[in-house]
């Protein structure tokens, strides 16, 4: 799904808006669509993204490479290769 998708067109013929988001509304942001599950399989299928239920997830719990400053939640940097540090 595209990054500002504010509504999807499943092959079962439903048509699903972006979570918060109305028909013929503005400036809504592409964001987490609930549909049946047989949609969302397919959804997937196709390219879809499932979304994290686990939320946001604070600082401490990632990593920071010393040489180019990328957060990561692995230790080694997926930037530059460098070992990073616990933030």
């Amino acid at each position: 799904m595209a990054e500002g998708c504010q509504q999807v067109d499943s092959p079962s013929g439903t048509r699903y808006y972006a979570r918060g988001g109305r028909a013929h509304e503005e400036n809504v942001r592409g964001g987490v669509f609930e549909m049946s599950e047989s949609d969302a399989r397919l959804a997937v299928k196709m390219g879809g993204a499932v979304a994290s239920l686990a939320g946001t997830t604070r600082r401490m719990l990632g990593w920071r490479c010393p040489s180019c400053r990328f957060g990561s939640y692995l230790k080694r940097c997926g930037r530059c290769g460098a070992e990073c540090e616990r933030e």
